[in-house]
């Protein structure tokens, strides 16, 4: 697009410029046809034939000039939808580690990294989160104390099964984390958790599979699926937990918002057929550990 619109203006501009120079250039005085017409066809052939030969290598040069010109284009789109791809804190970063690395050439020796000091600053950062997206202090202590304590509780947990010679997911601490912060915050608390960390709070609809219950009960990519037979849903796991109960192909409603109307579908129990994104688990503070 961004070719198309440069060559639109260039070729503008040389439109205007080409004909500015053939309405400066090109009026001969007013002379007798009677007398001299055969002086003029022949005069002005020749200064037609004179500037339709610079014109062309006017346009020669104009083209040269716009190709030039869309190449610096692009060069610089490029470099824009690098910083775009990468955000402002991530350039505030990458600066920051160019600092990092000009002092260690000057010094000759790599700085220490102090991983305490960098995980105090996380916290710290994610405390100012949540209290940015309307929790109190208090409040916003009292969830990453709860997060914290369900962290605990998944890391347990998946040590036993460990122990027990059960096969183990490694994001299985991060999810199991987040089901138990889920029951001890309640789902409205749990929602403006996710909501102050700019996190989705419902499963985005990417793809809807032909012929799948999802596609003949009308789900379209982009809507937001909230709940599943009446249980909140925040991503996709809760989803296909919930096709899991009940009677195999008993009628449910899923309550979905499209384009900020909320709506209702019936569909069979079981698979959906989507495809959708929600929360990540690692933005909402997982880490690993034992």
């Amino acid at each position: 697009m961004s070719r198309i619109i440069a060559a639109i203006v260039i070729s503008l501009i040389a439109g205007f410029a080409a004909g500015a120079w053939l309405l400066g250039n090109t009026s001969v005085p007013a002379t007798d046809p009677n007398t001299e017409a055969a002086a003029d066809r022949a005069e002005s052939s020749t200064l037609i034939e004179e500037r339709l030969r610079r014109l062309e290598q006017v346009m020669a040069e104009e083209r040269e000039a716009r190709l030039v010109l869309e190449e610096q284009l692009q060069i610089l789109i490029d470099a824009m939808e690098r910083i775009d791809s990468t955000g402002q804190r991530a350039l505030v970063d990458q600066r920051a580690l160019a600092q990092e690395r000009r002092a260690e050439r000057r010094t000759g020796e790599r700085a220490p990294r102090d991983f305490v000091a960098l995980m105090r600053g996380f916290e710290e950062r994610r405390l100012n989160t949540l209290i940015d997206g309307g929790f109190s202090e208090d409040e916003a202590r009292r969830v990453l104390q709860k997060e914290s304590a369900a962290r605990y509780q998944a890391m347990q947990a998946a040590h036993d099964a460990q122990r027990r010679g059960e096969a183990t997911d490694p994001f299985y601490a991060g999810s199991a984390s987040q089901s138990l912060l889920r029951s001890e915050l309640g789902d409205s608390e749990y929602e403006r958790y996710l909501a102050a960390q700019g996190q989705p709070t419902a499963i985005q609809v990417t793809q809807v599979l032909s012929s799948s219950p999802g596609s003949q009960a009308g789900l379209q990519p982009g809507d937001q699926i909230v709940s599943y037979n009446g249980e909140r849903v925040f991503g996709v796991s809760d989803l296909r937990a919930l096709t899991l109960q009940g009677t195999a192909g008993e009628d449910v409603i899923i309550e979905i918002e499209r384009e900020g109307v909320r709506m209702q579908l019936n569909l069979p129990r079981g698979p959906v057929g989507i495809s959708g994104s929600s929360a990540s688990i690692r933005n909402r503070g997982w880490w690993g550990g034992t």
